[in-house]
């Protein structure tokens, strides 16, 4: 039985190694109102491809087009409803609101795993775009106030599966685990400074990335990039946005480019006709 992280994980956020450094690469604003509130994102190993969830209950697949690296198009190849486990849309029963979806994990051989606020839960489909499959809530999924819930999900290198919810209980942010009798907490992750998880994504290494955010006085958006090695302690702020340089960041995934860890991130436009769909790509270099 896994010992519980509560004491593992650094009461502070130390300042990223003078070796290491998070480069944005460049931005791209998709600019349609075929799509609104992308929230989950996974992006294909090479880096040309992508699937993405919306929280009005749709998936989402297309390609980047790149130039020098950096994303310079993106392309939309098609657009499906996410189909509940009683085999009708989610968008159909607004009832409770099934259709908020968030978060998205995508393993190896295309199981996906969609994590919902509102009726809290996560579903986990054979495929991307078939039929989600019931899995039993954790009894602490009801605790959450509305609209605060599981806003994030992730696969380690192990194809462990954890979830995330965006705000903390009273011990922290519950590390959600997945294990043969359901999901179980395995510790909590500490609040810093009033940020929000809404994102999360593993690197090969077994190192999560964590996509946070909080809003400034009701009129900005800030967004941070936390790494976290639930084994050996780490918990490091590697980039924090500005306020008001990136829209309402919501969906991170990672991939590589030979030895250079990318990250990709999306925002969320909160269905705002006048705000775009933001894709934002950084890299991590090392000197």
């Amino acid at each position: 039985m896994r010992k519980r992280l509560v004491a593992l994980i650094s009461c502070c956020l130390p300042a990223l190694a003078a070796a290491e450094e998070l480069e944005l690469i460049g931005t791209l604003h998709l600019d349609t109102q075929s799509i609104v509130g992308v929230s989950g994102l996974e992006v294909s190993d090479d880096g040309l491809s992508f699937t993405a969830v919306a929280d009005r209950g749709w998936w989402l697949t297309g390609r980047f087009l790149r130039q020098n690296g950096a994303i310079s198009e993106v392309f939309l190849d098609e657009i499906q409803p996410i189909i509940g486990q009683d085999g009708f849309p989610v968008t159909a029963r607004r009832v409770g609101d099934w259709s908020d979806a968030e978060g998205l994990a995508i393993a190896p051989d295309g199981r996906a795993w969609v994590s919902f606020e509102r009726w809290t839960r996560v579903a986990s489909f054979e495929r991307v775009m078939t039929r989600s499959n019931w899995i039993k809530d954790h009894p602490s999924f009801k605790d959450y106030s509305e609209n605060w819930q599981l806003e994030a999900v992730a696969i380690d290198p192990a194809g462990q599966i954890y979830a995330f919810p965006e705000k903390p209980q009273i011990e922290g942010f519950p590390i959600y685990r997945l294990a043969a009798e359901g999901w179980v907490i395995d510790g909590y992750l500490p609040e810093h400074d009033v940020f929000s998880i809404v994102g999360a994504d593993f690197d090969e290494n077994g190192d999560l990335y964590l996509l946070e955010r909080k809003l400034i006085v009701g009129l900005w958006w800030q967004s941070r990039i936390r790494r976290i090695r639930l084994d050996r302690s780490e918990d490091t702020a590697i980039w924090t946005s500005e306020r008001g340089e990136f829209g309402n960041l919501e969906g991170i995934a990672l991939w590589r480019d030979d030895d250079e860890l990318r990250l990709v991130l999306v925002s969320d436009n909160n269905a705002n006709e006048d705000t775009p769909t933001e894709f934002v790509e950084f890299r991590l270099t090392q000197d």
